[in-house]
């Protein structure tokens, strides 16, 4: 009895979470279907994906623009979810996309602020049309402008969620591993 009362806590063991699960296999194969069609019909190509045990990741890209779709069961995140982000900028560097980018749901919050948006929940399979279903029709209407090239919408969101106090610059090692500075393109001031 007691052996299976702490068997609840396996997932705490050391072990390799890479391995795809069924279960995020099958979500990321209809994700690519339900949410990468729209997207490739608004000029976004296909650029990566990784599916571990817990875990999923769907980028599309589209010149500096990226949407990423991330999902995860991981046994402490629960309530399970999944959500759509949008980002300009290098999608590859940790640093520069938590920066650069913002959940459709903080788009949301501009369009209908009383509302309350926690992302997508990530349900059993027999559920997973219908949630990635409602995720597309949040994209399109929310992240509409977005995807075809319209970033206003989507810097006044990044300023409320990320807040005024961006950092000006990134400083980072190039591939030849010289390090550069990089201006943020939100910081730097327009002249009309």
């Amino acid at each position: 009895m007691l052996t299976k009362i702490m068997g609840i806590f396996d997932f705490l063991k050391p072990r390799n979470n890479s391995k795809p699960s069924r279960k995020h296999i099958s979500f990321s194969n209809l994700a690519l279907e339900v949410i990468g069609n729209p997207l490739e019909e608004n000029g976004f190509e296909f650029y990566r994906k990784k599916v571990e045990t817990y875990f999923t990741t769907i980028i599309w890209t589209k010149e500096k623009q990226y949407v990423k779709l991330s999902a995860s069961d991981f046994p402490t995140d629960y309530p399970y979810t999944f959500d759509i982000i949008l980002g300009e900028g290098n999608c590859d560097d940790f640093f520069e996309s938590e920066w650069d980018s913002i959940s459709i749901s903080d788009i949301q919050k501009l369009s209908e602020p009383n509302k309350k948006y926690n992302g997508y929940d990530f349900p059993k399979k027999s559920k997973f049309r219908e949630s990635l279903e409602k995720a597309k029709t949040d994209l399109s209407e929310f992240g509409n402008g977005f995807l075809n090239g319209n970033l206003e919408l989507f810097y006044k969101a990044r300023i409320l969620t990320n807040g005024e106090n961006k950092p000006e610059k990134i400083i980072k090692k190039d591939k030849n591993g010289k390090v550069i500075v990089e201006l943020l393109p939100y910081n730097v001031k327009k002249n009309d």
